[in-house]
């Protein structure tokens, strides 16, 4: 049986995952877009259930559909604690603050 690699592969990101999710809770949602161009709006939230309930998420949403969400213990890493890719939302929005 083979080991499951949750929070696989590095990332370097500027800004900490507390000092990005202020940002957005300050700012409100943000629309942005990967280096191959898929368009994604970052929005802060807290988790409701599961875990990592009572914690600070980013979720990454393309429409009304949640693709992905980063939790601090995700941030910096290309797959978060399901296993779902995020890295690209995380650079992407790592990118576009300035203020850090």
């Amino acid at each position: 049986m083979s080991e499951i690699i949750v929070h696989g592969g590095d990332i370097q990101l500027k800004n900490k995952f507390n000092d990005t999710w202020n940002h957005l809770n300050k700012t409100g949602e943000t629309k942005l877009q990967t280096s191959t161009g898929s368009q994604f709006i970052a929005k802060a939230s807290i988790t409701n259930s599961g875990p990592h309930r009572g914690e600070k998420t980013i979720k990454f949403m393309v429409g009304k559909t949640e693709y992905a969400r980063s939790y601090p213990c995700c941030w910096g890493h290309y797959y978060n604690c399901n296993r779902t890719r995020h890295g690209m939302y995380c650079k992407a929005l790592d990118e576009s603050i300035h203020e850090y």
